[in-house]
């Protein structure tokens, strides 16, 4: 863990400054949903960790360690994604309205909001979810480079795929069923009997999220290799 602070101290202090907004936010509007988010940053940074922790291990051949540390950090990398879905904390905010005035009476038209405290909110949430992406997706540049540097690029390429599909399950499971990750080690068999029962809009949705990751880390690559 000390060797991960001081390698990723710029990472973990920018989590403890989002940590320190989120206290001052949660103290000014009472809303339990900013301790959720400090929450939700803390496991988005999980994954860095666990796939620092597997190319550790798989440089000592230590075999079954690095399976360990894969599984995990296969476990949580879609908190790291899973923020974006916080944005719907923001739907009963009211951030415009329609004025009723005549087409030439001064204000009619759209107002926006000027309760600084429902954009600050829009603002903090971006923030978790920029910070959560852009950690998750370096944790999966990680784990590419380590499939490609064992095995093969087209490995690379597949294995990046199935993460992707993987993740919009992940995500799906988090969101609408309500599963935590460790739910899959131990309520494996709860966890089975409701993914058993998906329905349209759940394949939908994986694919819909599953193209996202994807899109999200081609993005994020294409910036990396430069």
């Amino acid at each position: 863990m000390k060797t991960f602070i001081e390698k990723h101290k710029i990472l973990v202090l920018f989590m403890l400054a989002y940590w320190g907004v989120c206290l001052v936010m949660l103290f000014k509007s009472l809303d339990f949903l900013y301790a959720a988010l400090s929450w939700n940053v803390l496991l988005a940074i999980l994954p860095v960790f666990f796939i620092n922790q597997a190319v550790t291990t798989i440089g000592q051949k230590k075999i079954s360690w690095t399976v360990f540390w894969i599984l995990l950090w296969l476990f949580f990398f879609p908190n790291s994604v899973y923020v974006v879905t916080d944005f719907i904390h923001i739907a009963n905010e009211k951030f415009r309205w329609v004025s009723n005035a005549g087409p030439y009476a001064p204000g009619g038209g759209i107002v926006y909001s000027q309760d600084i405290f429902i954009w600050t909110k829009l603002l903090v949430i971006a923030m978790g979810f920029f910070y959560s992406i852009v950690v998750g997706l370096e944790s999966v540049y990680i784990f590419e480079q380590m499939v490609r540097k064992k095995y093969s690029k087209k490995i690379g390429y597949a294995s990046i795929v199935s993460v992707g599909l993987l993740t919009g399950i992940g995500v799906y499971i988090g969101r609408f069923l309500r599963f935590n990750s460790w739910d899959v080690v131990f309520n494996p068999l709860q966890v089975l009997q409701q993914v058993a029962q998906v329905d349209r809009f759940a394949v939908q949705f994986i694919v819909a999220f599953s193209g996202f990751v994807l899109f999200c880390y081609l993005l994020y690559r294409s910036f990396k290799e430069k």
